[in-house]
């Protein structure tokens, strides 16, 4: 995996219709292995519940945005907590996973997330959701 410059993580949240001057750069850091040995799913579960369970269980806030620990951005999403961002599906299916780079396009609370997962086919949101609400969301997203 490769660390993108700050000038080719802008060019290609330009490219991709993104305020990049207005999009937050932070590190995901990896959890600690007893951590993210409880986000493991349990045997015949959903991969939907699995990862709502990770969100719920574990985070404080959902976080959509790009992974930029490669030649391309890739939309993902994190969890935040403690004040930390962490990725636990990368890690967990890294052999040796790295600190990266990752910007914030929008951050929701897991509370908000959860009340509304049940009456809103949408959430777990993506990015692509982002520009459905593109006017919730102007502050990143150009008009």
């Amino acid at each position: 995996m490769t660390q993108l410059s700050l000038e080719a993580i802008h060019q290609q949240l330009n490219e991709r219709n993104f305020i990049a001057e207005k999009v937050r750069i932070v590190t995901v850091d990896a959890m600690d292995p007893e951590v993210l040995a409880t986000c493991t799913t349990t045997e015949d579960e959903t991969f939907y519940n699995s990862y709502m369970n990770v969100i719920y269980c574990k985070g404080e806030r959902y976080v959509l945005g790009y992974r930029c620990n490669e030649e391309t951005i890739v939309d993902q999403a994190i969890i935040f907590k403690d004040g930390k961002y962490y990725d636990p599906t990368l890690q967990a299916n890294s052999e040796n996973f790295e600190p990266y780079q990752y910007a914030v396009l929008a951050e929701f609370k897991v509370f908000d997330m959860m009340k509304h997962a049940k009456t809103n086919k949408d959430f777990p949101p993506d990015v692509d959701y982002l520009f459905t609400k593109k006017k919730h969301f102007k502050n990143v997203i150009k008009a």
